[in-house]
């Protein structure tokens, strides 16, 4: 029997579902505290830009929130994240679905079904994963930028703003790291706190540094290199999954979107099963990193400002401090990653033997009696010659 640290064992390897480890339930009810508060603060933004009248990042955070929202519904109720069920059922009955998910509902019913009945929890991650990639990462990107260019040089007056803003970010992080670690739990067999809290603290120091560095980048090149930086790494992430075919060109044009922020795929998937492999996606990032730096110090020596230099440095130092922290981190976790290297189809494969293992079973109950009846009479009849 695993320890409650060690790698847990799962249907493939007993033939029957475990309980839910007690790390497993407490890790559900973390997420989902982080992910009220994160939704919670990022509606708190969006009001505090309506207040001071900030209309183009109120247009952002809140279009932000908004397609985050919408693409989670339609993907979790019409699309592959919807439930199965029977065949003959039509679109109306997905619009409650639709509805549960768009008001943040359904995500309290899968928590509440994993925590107190020892659910399946694939529904909850995924849940967790699309606020998370969609809502999380970019919205942690307008908030620092607005913190650069308008809160933090507004002076004592927008105090409050400032703060506001630094717990809404530092709350994105972490909504970040626990998505797509909880996704690395998901697709695996076997699992463990360890990994699942090393690959968490990895991933919020790699939003954290990509977030941080596009922000100082973009407010020292206020207006234009904040859309220029984001379109040309986005056709950078679209050559790269063009290059490496490991996905079709209409899902990479999708998917390339969030790449712009942060790694999607578990680490533990081969090679060939990421979008854009991780070393290539990472010395992206590294070369990607170094080029703005350059940019940054250059402007930073054109500055004058005392205000506009403070306005950056707290920015700076948490770019600098997440991308030492990603350095430290990564080689840690890429090793155990390698050591556990699956299939990205094993996970689903193990999902559907399972479902159609249940299904034989039912149907095998339903046809004992008519099958018993062809043993006795149909076996006869073929076994026998004709008289002659």
């Amino acid at each position: 029997m695993a320890t409650r640290d060690g790698f847990q064992p799962c249907l493939m390897d007993t033939g029957a579902p475990v309980p839910m480890p007690h790390w497993e339930r407490n890790l559900v009810i973390v997420a989902l505290v982080v992910h009220v508060m994160d939704v919670g603060l990022d509606l708190c933004v969006a009001a505090l830009f309506v207040a001071h009248a900030e209309w183009v990042f109120f247009l952002g955070a809140a279009g932000v929130i908004f397609w985050a929202w919408l693409v989670s519904s339609l993907y979790i109720s019409f699309g592959g994240g919807a439930p199965t069920g029977d065949i003959d059922t039509d679109g109306l009955s997905e619009r409650p679905s639709f509805l549960l998910n768009f008001a943040q509902v359904q995500i309290f019913a899968e928590a509440y079904r994993c925590i107190f009945y020892s659910g399946d929890t694939d529904y909850f991650h995924t849940l967790r994963l699309m606020e998370a990639i969609l809502e999380s990462a970019p919205n942690s990107l307008v908030q620092l930028y607005a913190l650069v260019i308008w809160a933090i040089p507004g002076g004592i007056e927008l105090e409050h703003a400032a703060s506001l803003l630094r717990i809404s970010v530092l709350c994105s992080f972490v909504s970040v790291g626990l998505g797509l670690a909880m996704w690395e739990q998901k697709v695996q067999f076997r699992t463990s706190s360890g990994y699942v809290a090393a690959v968490a603290i990895m991933r919020a120091f790699e939003i954290a540094a990509r977030s941080a560095t596009l922000a100082v980048f973009s407010g020292l090149t206020h207006p234009y290199g904040f859309f220029w930086s984001l379109a040309a790494d986005y056709c950078i992430m679209l050559f790269l999954i063009v290059r490496h075919q490991s996905v079709q060109f209409t899902y990479g044009l999708f998917v390339a979107l969030p790449l712009v922020l942060v790694s999607l795929e578990p680490l533990v998937w081969r090679r060939e099963d990421h979008a854009v492999p991780k070393d290539s996606y990472y010395l992206v990032r590294v070369a990607e990193f170094v080029v703005m730096w350059m940019v940054i110090i250059h402007k930073q020596g054109q500055q004058t400002s005392s205000a506009a230099e403070s306005s950056v440095l707290g920015c700076e130092v948490l770019a600098l401090f997440s991308m030492l922290g990603l350095f430290i981190t990564l080689p840690f976790v890429w090793r155990v990653a390698r050591q556990h290297e699956l299939c990205r189809d094993v996970a689903d494969w193990a999902e559907e033997a399972s479902k159609e293992a249940m299904n034989d079973d039912a149907l095998y109950s339903e046809s004992d009696g008519s099958s018993g009846d062809f043993d006795r009479h149909g076996d006869r009849d073929f076994d026998e010659l004709p008289p002659e």
